[in-house]
């Protein structure tokens, strides 16, 4: 029984690599983004959530939390990206 050279991998072959010189700076750009975009997840959520509180006309609700109805109607029609 003969065995090619396919058959014989390794973990190396396998296993993620390091990303090289060439690509540092685009992994700086990804790593740079990530708390860019968990706040524009977060925000998103918020949003999504005050407009819940703000369609079930639970007045007491917005007022607990220190909203008017007109203020979170527009907080809510802004893009995720925008504070």
């Amino acid at each position: 029984m003969s065995t090619s050279n396919t058959d014989k991998r390794s973990f190396r072959d396998f296993a993620p690599r390091a990303p090289s010189r060439s690509n540092a700076p685009f992994w700086c750009l990804i790593g740079g983004a990530r708390p860019t975009i968990a706040r524009w997840v977060a925000r998103s959520r918020q949003r999504r959530a005050l407009r819940e509180i703000a369609e079930s006309s639970d007045f007491h609700l917005l007022k607990d939390i220190g909203v008017s109805r007109h203020e979170a109607l527009r907080e809510i029609d802004k893009w995720f990206w925008r504070p």
